[in-house]
């Protein structure tokens, strides 16, 4: 049995550190720590978009990246860190996935963020069958879209995402897009709430909700949408399960 932390979209929100013990864990100090420190979880999963706010600074964001890369150093085979839409642009450029909330002037410092530590990040997640991506998968889209097939679909994606296969940034019509469904970094909870991938509890970010919602199709599939941290709602940011 694994247990797992979940956090939602951050865009600049530091409010991550103050659950779980994090920053204590932060604070122990490189020199003291060993990779297996014990902690209250297993996984600490992040679903990605660290970045662009209607509320923060471009120095609070910035800052806000670099200690969330900072913990994912401090204990790599525990952090997760899951790219989202947001941060696509930066990574690459905002011609290429642009989306809304971009700031051209500080493009330069994070884009060099983000290429230099990318490869401390992934597309997805999997434990068993639960399964993390910043915008969820869609069941269509999945059997229709994406060319990999195998029993570990995280490990397809990130094969994927590496060889940059295209269909990983669909956007999809409801987005602003040209596709009917967006794929795991653009896809729409309209859509994926209904027909998510079957036989998987997916825990997701990207749409905005007040609460955390999850959405059962039986026994053996949901989708559980966790994008609450700026929706100023006082119920809380982060998901905890159990695995097995």
């Amino acid at each position: 049995m694994k247990k797992i932390i979940t956090f939602g979209d951050l865009h600049g929100q530091n409010v991550w550190r103050k659950t779980a013990d994090i920053d204590y864990l932060m604070n122990v100090g490189f020199e003291d720590l060993d990779n297996h420190i014990d902690t209250d979880y297993d996984y600490y999963v992040f679903v990605g978009d660290y970045v662009d706010s209607f509320t923060k600074t471009n120095d609070e964001i910035y800052e806000n990246l670099l200690n969330v890369i900072k913990f994912k150093k401090m204990y790599p085979k525990k952090v997760i860190l899951i790219w989202g839409n947001h941060d696509m642009q930066y990574l690459t450029s905002f011609e290429e996935h642009g989306c809304s909330g971009f700031r051209p002037e500080a493009y330069f410092d994070l884009h060099e963020v983000f290429r230099k530590n990318k490869d401390l990040f992934q597309l997805a997640f999997q434990i068993d069958n639960y399964l993390w991506t910043h915008a969820g998968i869609h069941r269509g889209w999945y059997e229709y879209e994406f060319p990999y097939k195998s029993n570990n679909v995280a490990e397809d994606l990130n094969t994927a995402f590496l060889e940059n296969v295209k269909c990983l940034f669909d956007v999809g019509l409801l987005r602003g897009g040209f596709k009917n469904v967006g794929g795991p970094l653009w896809a729409d909870r309209r859509k994926t709430m209904n027909k998510p991938l079957k036989d998987f509890h997916q825990i997701v970010g990207h749409t905005r909700v007040k609460e955390i919602k999850t959405h059962n199709i039986d026994n053996k599939t949901s989708i559980t949408f966790i994008d609450t941290m700026e929706s100023n709602n006082p119920k809380p940011y982060v998901l905890k399960i159990k695995t097995g």
